[in-house]
């Protein structure tokens, strides 16, 4: 049998109604599950959005994006003294 992967858009309270309604054992199975998925540090995070977006975006010059990046640093950076 194949694997399917889907994608379900579901609204965060929604979710956790679900999860409420789970029996504590379920709970105990639904945490251990997410604590195998150690959070990634934004350096990881970073790297892992700009590699897709690489493979995404073959078509921008590296000069283009570099600029972009550079424009957005500033950007957020001026928007955090605000």
């Amino acid at each position: 049998m194949s694997a399917k992967t889907i994608k379900l858009e579901i609204p965060f309270q929604k979710l956790i109604s679900i999860v409420d309604q789970l029996d504590p054992d379920e709970k105990l199975i639904l945490k251990k599950k997410l604590e195998k998925h150690e959070a990634a540090t934004w350096q990881e995070r970073f790297g892992k959005a700009l590699r897709q977006l690489g493979r995404k975006n073959v078509r921008f010059s590296e000069k283009e994006v570099a600029g972009d990046v550079k424009k957005a640093i500033a950007e957020a950076r001026a928007g955090a003294k605000n």
